[in-house]
């Protein structure tokens, strides 16, 4: 009798909460290992008060001076007072603690494609998240009490925080990302960035690679083993989740040597035009190392054939970004001596140095150097 009152309290209490807005805090009671992950990604961290990227940029806009903040619809999605145009941008608690909420990506619906920009079209059913798991796909799970054994068992079904449909496509072939991340149009009609992504791939998508499955349960209540990774943050996350993704080969000739680059990914590689990606190439031999000229890969956007801030571009200047399953030949007229060690380094910097040391971007978490992929040829 004592368990089964501890129970209806239990009901109750958590019935009366559903009833409140859910915060990441509220999230965390049951996802400990995804909270935590969530806290060092790039989600929780998007708003001008957490990313110096987007301030830098966003300083220098013009759109400041009118205070008309437009990039809450991406950036901080979560700040809905922002949105509806009843608040100011402020640094507020959710932009400093959760822009990109938990409710805010599993709420999305479904996509509206734009040329401008595509939309993220949210649910209008109170507490229900959408999710993937494969074993459950089409399900919609509702909270309830289970009874077995003529009533003397009870348990309960599903999550007395919200209701998890588990039925949304968009979350399977992982178009649930693409209403931020596939492209964006200026007010001159430019396509100042375009990940490219080539959807005929159904095996491989935004969350089977950005958001692999790891060790540790995504929920506290029983032990699933697996989650899926929450912390994607092109800062400080390690190249190794990824580096499977770039392929790297050697074809030597007499005088000269090749290196073949193969983009195994669906999409563009960093095409935005802030980054800037790196081949770098040296020889080891008799214990000298000798670096060979730098390959740079990049996309450069502009107007009168000079680069702009990306809300006065107009065309692209140059563009040598590796595409979608592109195949890239990089020769170097040099010549390659038994026991030589070919060192090969492909990486990029956030912000390019360049445009960084323009914007007075600092940090240097942002300029340096991130290894993506390494690879060493022996020479027989």
């Amino acid at each position: 009798m004592k368990l089964f009152l501890l129970f209806i309290l239990f009901i109750i209490g958590t019935n009366l909460y559903a009833e409140q807005i859910l915060q990441n805090t509220t999230c965390k009671r049951c996802h400990p290992k995804i909270f935590n992950e969530y806290q060092n990604s790039m989600h929780h961290k998007a708003s001008i008060y957490k990313d110096p990227i987007h301030k830098a940029i966003w300083d220098r806009h013009p759109d400041k001076k009118k205070d008309n903040y437009k990039c809450a619809k991406c950036h901080t999605p979560a700040d809905k007072a922002l949105i509806n145009k009843q608040i100011k941008l402020t640094p507020n608690k959710t932009q400093l603690n959760e822009p990109i909420s938990c409710q805010t990506c599993h709420q999305i619906k479904s996509i509206e494609k734009h040329a401008k920009a595509n939309i993220n079209i949210y649910t209008t059913k109170k507490k229900t998240f959408f999710s993937k798991d494969l074993k459950r796909k089409g399900e919609k799970l509702i909270f309830h009490d289970k009874t077995s054994f003529f009533g003397l068992f009870h348990t309960t079904v599903g999550s007395p925080y919200h209701n998890i449909d588990y039925s949304n496509e968009n979350f399977y072939n992982a178009n649930v990302c693409l209403g931020c991340h596939d492209h964006k149009q200026n007010e001159k009609g430019f396509v100042v960035c375009d990940i490219q992504i080539k959807q005929n791939d159904t095996k491989q998508n935004c969350i089977s690679c950005h958001m692999p499955k790891i060790k540790g349960s995504f929920v506290n209540q029983h032990d699933t083993k697996k989650h899926a990774y929450h912390g994607s943050n092109i800062v400080t996350a390690s190249p190794a989740m990824l580096e499977k993704y770039i392929k790297i080969s050697l074809q030597k000739d007499q005088n000269k040597f090749s290196l073949i680059l193969e983009n195994k990914a669906n999409h563009t590689l960093f095409p935005h035009p802030l980054r800037l990606a790196v081949l770098k190439v040296s020889i080891q031999r008799n214990r000298k190392i000798t670096p060979l000229k730098e390959h740079k890969f990049v996309r450069i956007i502009g107007t009168d054939g000079k680069p702009t801030p990306p809300w006065l571009a107009t065309t692209i200047l140059k563009d040598t970004t590796l595409k979608a399953y592109e195949k890239r030949e990089i020769t170097y007229n040099t010549k390659l001596e038994k026991k030589d060690q070919l060192i090969v380094k492909f990486g990029y910097h956030i912000v390019n140095p360049k445009i960084a040391k323009k914007l007075n971007i600092k940090d240097t978490h942002y300029t340096k150097f991130i290894t993506f992929k390494k690879k060493v040829f022996t020479i027989k």
